[in-house]
């Protein structure tokens, strides 16, 4: 892909606050990574590897339920971002993450963030900025569903419950 279209992938996907010299800034500190359908991009219970841009393909979002069952979370479809989570925590990924097409990324580790975060570098501070209000949005959403699920008495409906999921880890706009 261009750098020109990286960039704008940059600033549109992963944070609108981003100058494209700031996009540039996060792009020099990333690393390219191709990912073939049906390969494993990372695994739940592994150590955090960074964010992952998804540029070209899709992925699906799993993870591992009672009884050693993988349940599906979510399809995710270029471009979006994946992995956030391991740049503001030291914890372990959450779901396991499989390309379901060839994928291609550029992968942001937690190390090259810190390191732009020392430097004090204002686009790292916008990127975290960035990843609390998706991360907030996402609690928001959940808290409000399990309030709902909370008030009804009957099971809740299991397509209604997909979908919430799909759009709860999907989802990645400002």
């Amino acid at each position: 892909m261009p750098i020109d279209n990286l960039v704008q992938t940059v600033c549109t996907v992963l944070c609108k606050t981003l100058t494209p010299s700031q996009a540039e800034e996060i792009l020099a500190a990333t690393r390219p990574r191709s990912v073939p359908a049906g390969s494993i991009v990372f695994r739940e219970g592994e150590e955090g590897s960074g964010l992952f841009l998804l540029l070209k393909g899709s992925v699906e979002v799993v993870k591992q339920g009672p009884n050693s069952l993988s349940q599906q979370l979510a399809t995710v479809d270029a471009p979006s971002v994946l992995g956030e989570m391991s740049l503001v925590s030291e914890r372990r990924h959450s779901a396991t993450v499989r390309a379901t097409t060839d994928a291609e990324f550029r992968v942001l580790g937690r190390e090259d963030f810190l390191r732009l975060l020392e430097r004090d570098n204002l686009a790292a501070h916008k990127l975290i900025g960035a990843i609390a209000e998706v991360l907030a949005r996402r609690l928001r959403r959940m808290n409000d569903m399990a309030m709902e699920l909370l008030g009804r008495s009957d099971t809740p409906p299991v397509e209604e419950m997909a979908r919430f999921k799909q759009k709860l880890f999907s989802e990645w706009s400002f």
